[in-house]
């Protein structure tokens, strides 16, 4: 009991979250079984009207009763269609609507909780079985099949009743004393009472055993999983497939998982039938039963024969309802044990509160950013990445951050951008910790473009706007201003055109166009700080010198930060940072840490044969 409560306090929830995304969708499932219950009880008790009729010779009234029972058939019926065609369509949004709520709970979480491994395998997991097993769309199906079964048990018991009760018109005899009320309600009792507790029994022991093999298979379907997604969907991997004569290899890893995942979908089919088996041969017993009490009543003279179908239907109602309400809590359980992920993922709390405060709008775009000996170290390492890091950054300066690959570069600007907290220390916007800001007010103030940049397959403004409201004649000012002016104009609908060809029939871009698009929306953002996280990284290093130092006339009074493994980047710029395992162990000018003759002049001489010092 503990468990089946258990499973429906979970089902609630989920059937709440259904009719808040849409109120109407619970009631049209009501209505519709309602409509489906009486068009079955309808039509029991006008056959059984129409065969006394044609048994007792009046024709008259057989013509009106079967009149109306193809009239109630047609109502009904349409009515019960036009519902259910209005079912696919809602049923689809609400299998939809699973997909939107994992990604709301995706963008509404903290990029360090995003982050986590467990976070990304409760999502696969998530979909996986909602793909496999069905989703908030079938859970519904399930709850509307455990009410029908509830409302059909309740009518059907009233009809089974009334024939007990029904009492045997004169004789006595063998018949008359089996026929008898008392005689057949025990009857009764005990079909009914055997058939619960088999049907009970079969149901459990095989939803035990399916649970079984599904745990099981876990492990075989994402294996199965990784080829179709990482391997046959991954475009980048048709590259070494083909170079390296990889295909042999592969497709013997796909048929063997696939041999695996074959005999998970056969061992589950063979414990489908032999549940199908015995619960069949559970209501044929039953079944006969029913026909024996019904014959019984109609020959001891207690109903009549039309009424004998009437019951018969009754007693079977009754049957396939108790079976439906064991098969449906089963169901219910399988389904809810595997969206148990998807429910912890929604429940996931932020490893980081998100403060309130909003952030000053200043139009002189005088915003001091500080760091205040902050140390940070990865969730579940124990290795600082930044380590004692005391700065202030220079309002409207331009900042280059160098040092070589594993420095401490990305973290640093990660912790400045508040995708990260710092496990120790505190970062300041004006003096105040970071962390009492609104998170999405304080981001407003950053413009970035990250090495790892990514453009999505929308159109070219959507694409530069990202979150902002269209202004074309923005759009093309800072197109022209990152150089993508031209490579936009001779594209065939020009800002509206879609990019790559995952959605629309899009156009396919070099990594070069991408990056000037990137830093085309970096612009357009116009926030006060901007920075460029080493985008350029794919270029040669006067090329990317280049880059910077046209972006660094772009963003003349805002304050600008440059991250780069290289010093080509450095020369323009206020001030350079050197990080060195976690530290800033330099911090200057380029010709003041030149002269000085540390680690920074030691990596710009060994670089200097790729340009000119």
């Amino acid at each position: 009991m503990r468990e089946l409560a258990s499973i429906h306090k979970m089902g609630f929830r989920f059937l709440k979250m259904i009719h808040r995304e849409d109120s109407a969708i619970i009631p049209l499932h009501l209505l519709e079984l309602c409509l489906s219950l009486a068009q079955i009880y309808v039509g029991l008790f006008l056959t059984a009207n129409l065969i006394d009729a044609l048994l007792a010779g009046e024709y008259r009234s057989a013509i009106w009763q079967a009149g109306y029972l193809l009239g109630a058939n047609l109502l009904l019926g349409l009515a019960g269609r036009l519902l259910q065609r209005r079912f696919r369509s809602l049923g689809t949004r609400i299998w939809l609507v699973f997909y939107v709520w994992l990604r709301e709970k995706v963008f509404a979480m903290d990029y360090e909780s995003m982050e986590k491994p467990e976070v990304a395998e409760k999502i696969l997991f998530s979909e996986r079985t909602s793909d496999m097993y069905g989703g908030l769309d079938t859970l519904l199906n399930h709850y509307c099949n455990i009410m029908r079964a509830i409302l059909n048990i309740a009518l059907s018991v009233s009809l089974v009743v009334h024939l007990c009760l029904a009492r045997p018109q004169g004789g006595s005899g063998l018949v008359g004393s089996l026929a008898d009320p008392a005689f057949s309600l025990l009857l009764v009792a005990a079909l009914l009472l055997g058939m619960c507790a088999c049907s009970f029994r079969t149901f459990t022991r095989f939803a035990a055993k399916q649970l079984e093999v599904f745990e099981a298979h876990t492990r075989e379907e994402e294996e199965f999983n990784y080829m179709l997604n990482n391997v046959f969907g991954n475009e980048k991997a048709g590259k070494i497939i083909r170079i390296y004569s990889m295909e042999d290899m592969i497709m013997e890893n796909t048929a063997r998982f696939q041999g695996k995942s074959r005999a998970y979908f056969a061992r589950m089919c063979d414990v489908g039938n032999a549940a199908d088996n015995a619960n069949n041969l559970v209501n044929s017993v039953f079944a006969v039963g029913a026909y024996l009490l019904a014959a019984l009543k109609v020959v001891a003279g207690a109903v009549t024969v039309g009424a004998f179908t009437q019951y018969v239907g009754a007693l079977n109602q009754f049957g396939s309802a108790c079976f439906s309400l064991i098969a449906g809590h089963g169901e219910l359980r399988k389904i809810c044990t595997t969206m148990t992920d998807f429910l912890a993922f929604l429940d996931m709390e932020n490893l980081h509160a998100s403060g309130s405060i909003p952030v000053e709008k200043r139009d002189d775009g005088e915003y001091e950013l500080a760091f205040e000996n902050v140390s940070f170290r990865y969730p579940g390492s124990e290795t600082f990445v930044l380590k004692n890091v005391d700065f202030k950054l220079r309002i409207k300066g331009k900042l280059a951050v160098v040092g070589r690959n594993g420095a401490g570069k990305t973290t640093f600007i990660k912790l400045l951008c508040r995708l990260y907290e710092p496990t120790e220390g505190r970062i300041t916007l004006n003096g105040t910790d970071i962390r009492k800001y609104d998170e999405e007010e304080y981001r407003r103030i950053f413009g970035v473009v990250f090495q790892d940049f990514k453009l999505f397959a929308f159109p070219v403004w959507e694409n530069v706007a990202a979150g902002y409201e269209r202004q074309d004649h923005r759009l093309w000012t800072v197109l022209e201003q990152a150089d993508a002016a031209d490579l936009v104009r001779n594209m065939e609908n020009g800002l509206d055109t879609w990019l790559y060809k995952n959605v629309e029939d899009g156009v396919e871009i070099s990594g070069g166009e991408a990056q000037k698009l990137a830093l085309a929306r970096a612009l357009y953002k116009d926030a006060p700080v901007v920075i460029l996280d080493e985008p350029t990284a794919a270029l040669d290093p006067k090329a990317e010198a280049e880059v910077y130092e046209r972006f660094g006339q772009l963003v003349e009074g805002k304050t600008s930060i440059y991250i780069s493994h290289r010093m080509s980047s450095c020369r323009f710029c206020d001030e350079i940072i050197v990080f060195q395992d976690g530290r800033i162990v330099e911090r200057g000018s380029h010709e003041e840490l030149f002269a000085a003759g540390g680690c920074y002049a030691e990596m710009w001489n060994a670089q200097a044969k790729y340009y000119n010092a």
